[in-house]
Formats: C-alpha cells, structure tokens, sequence
C-alpha cells in the first residue's frame, strides 16, 4: 500500500528571481553499481567489469561537471543488488559528492535492484538523505520536488502493482511549470520493452501522461523513446548480450521546446558476431571460420560472442581450441556457447514440442509442488507467454 503523498520545496537557487531562460537537465538510469561478470581481473586485483561499471559512472559525472547542468535526475538501480558491497557504496557516495559539492541538484529514485522485498529491511538510500543536493527518493511513495521552475515527480520501485498504481493516479503536474515524471518500470504492450527481471513493476503506456512536458524512465536497458515525452535513458555499460552493439550514456533535456538529445558515452565495446551454423561443417571449418571472424573484427579489449548451432559433439570435441584462444587473446571475454545437435534431434524424436507454455504446464502437472502452486504457474507463464510474442 503506497504512502502519502510527499512533498518537499527545495530551496531556489535562483533565489526567487523569473526564470527567464532554459533550464538543462540530465537523466541518467540503470548503473547497477556492483555488479560483475567474467574472471578477468583489472591491475588493482577487482573484477574488470565491476571497474568497468563505476568507470562508466564516473564518466557520467564527469559529463555533469563539464555541463554544468541545472538539475540531474537519476531513474533507478543505482546499485545493482539490495545489499551493495561497501565499495560500490564508498563509489556511489565518491561521485555522489562531486555533483554535491558542485551544487548540481540530484534527484534519485529506487529501482527493483536496489529496493528490499520488505521494508523493515531498511534502503542502502539512507546514507544519502545527509548530502547537500542530493535527493533519495525510495519510500515507495510519491514525491515532488521543485528546483527552479522544473517540478520532479518522483515515483520509487513499489513493493506492489496496486501500490504504484495508487501512486500514478495521485500524479498532479503543476500549472505552469515544466513537469518531469520520474519512475523505474517496464512498459507494456511493446515487446522490447519487457525484461523479465525479479521484483519489476510494468505499467501500460497509458499511464505515460502528455500532460508531462518530460518522462524520465529507468529499467529497460536499451536508450529508447517510449511516447513523444517518455525516453528511456539505458543502462550506462552494457550488462548482457542483449545489449551488444549498443550506444551507452544519458539524455540532455533543454526545457525549452523541450529539447531531447542522447549523449553517448565511451564504454568497453560488447560484441555479437552471431551465430554460426555448424550442421555442414567439420571441426577445422568452424574453427576456420571462428578465427576468422575474431580476426576481421576489431575485438580489442572487447567482450565478444559467436554461438555455434546445430554442432555434434565429436565434432565439437574436434575444434581447435588453441588456435581459437590465440585469435580471440585480444579480448577481454571471449565466448562461444554451443547448441548439440544431438539434443535437437533427441527433442524432435520425443514427438511434437509444444508451446513453453504448454510443456511449462506438463511439468508442473507432474512436479511434487504443493504450497502456491497456482500462483507459481502465473507468475512463470507471464514471463514465458512475452518470451514466445
């Protein structure tokens, strides 16, 4: 059940004077600040991809002070787990203390990553309630804050559906006053736009009101516009193949107009060089055609995937594996995931596959599942009905 609805005057930096020019603002989403992949270690001796993400969150501070923006708006999943590591904690406060000291006004509302399934666990966002600028949102409720002539509405992660639709539909934008709408949530009804994560909250585009001049969203990780006034900013590095290729870093807005631009920023190249069909094809074949692929490829320091379809397992056991190490030594994570095609032909002699659905239901009909059986059938359909759309 959402709270109250909150609502706090920040103090005017223009110091009541008419606003008589425009006002810049940065959204920026999804850091995920503690997260890590891989076993490559960086020359300090952590997780090269966990240095890779708070780099990517630097440079995006760094942007903020090069701009010199009137307000920075961050849509959720600072960190990237409930429990953060303290280094991701000290990184966060690091950067969080730059746009402070700067006297940038930050405004930063949960995310699913970050929020804690009961409250009474307490929010990693405490330690940032004593930095001067610097605003957490995360009580699940809905807040406004007013800087300049811009209001921020802020809605946080919701423990619930019914929460935050009891906290979208106290949504009030101000007369005369640029509106920016803050929330971390899937969209659906667009197919690209569902991610499938634990925890998430998803809304129908209905709820992307007009009557906000600028909807700043955060959970889908792609940088994408949603309606003529909803962007989703995208994670700032990339967290999965799904993102390989992709440009990662903030949007600008000008109030005027408004004016909507993506920034990108640098970030360690991800990239999908596809897949390759291996039924035809000997072992000195596909290795073949796997180096020279890495080799075509500018890979340096990437991280790098070719999938390997339809492939035997003798003939899979007759690779050259050296030879494709040494091709891929430039990158800095090389994989190459591979579909037997022995278990393809093992599911089609079973008989006719169906659905996910469906065999999702076959199994659960066999499997010893007594307690919130019904509700664990619900959940896991949602998920595989938007994977087979």
């Amino acid at each position: 059940m959402a709270e109250g609805h909150k609502k706090a005057r920040v103090e005017n930096p223009y110091n009541g004077r008419a606003i008589c020019y425009a006002m810049r603002i940065l959204h920026l989403a999804d850091t995920h600040l503690g997260y890590s992949a891989y076993h490559k270690t960086a020359d300090n001796g952590l997780n090269q991809r966990e240095v890779d993400v708070y780099d990517a969150f630097r440079r995006a501070v760094d942007y903020a002070l090069h701009r010199e923006p009137d307000l920075v708006v961050h849509a959720g999943d600072l960190f990237d787990t409930v429990r953060p590591t303290n280094r991701a904690i000290n990184v966060a406060l690091e950067e969080l203390l730059r746009l402070s000291r700067a006297g940038i006004p930050t405004v930063i509302v949960s995310g699913n990553h970050e929020t804690p399934k009961l409250r009474e666990t307490g929010s990693v966002f405490r330690i940032f309630e004593h930095l001067d600028h610097i605003y957490p949102v995360y009580r699940g409720r809905y807040e406004t804050l007013e800087f300049g002539e811009v209001t921020v509405h802020a809605i946080p992660h919701c423990s619930t559906g019914e929460g935050l639709r009891q906290n979208l539909e106290a949504l009030a934008p101000a007369e005369g006053r640029f509106n920016l709408l803050l929330l971390h949530v899937g969209v659906s009804g667009i197919r690209e736009f569902r991610t499938g994560d634990f925890n998430e909250q998803v809304i129908p585009t209905g709820y992307l009101s007009p009557d906000f001049d600028y909807i700043a969203l955060g959970h889908y990780h792609r940088q994408c516009p949603v309606t003529d006034n909803a962007y989703y900013a995208g994670s700032i590095e990339h967290l999965s193949f799904k993102e390989a290729g992709e440009e990662k870093g903030l949007m600008e807005i000008d109030t005027r107009g408004p004016e909507v631009s993506f920034v990108p920023l640098p970030v360690r190249p991800m990239l999908d060089l596809g897949a390759l069909d291996c039924s035809s094809l000997s072992a000195e074949e596909i290795t073949r055609q796997v180096t020279r692929r890495l080799q075509e490829t500018e890979v340096e320091g990437a991280v790098v995937r070719i999938i390997l379809k339809s492939i035997s397992r003798s003939t899979y056991k007759g690779l050259d594996f050296p030879a494709i190490r040494r091709a891929a030594s430039p990158t800095l994570h090389f994989e190459f995931p591979h579909e037997l095609k022995e278990l393809e032909q093992e599911l089609v002699s079973r008989g006719r596959i169906g659905s996910l659905a469906e065999e999702w239901r076959r199994y659960l009909d066999q499997a010893a599942v007594e307690e919130d059986k019904e509700e664990l059938e619900a959940l896991a359909l949602r998920y595989l009905t938007e994977v087979e759309e």
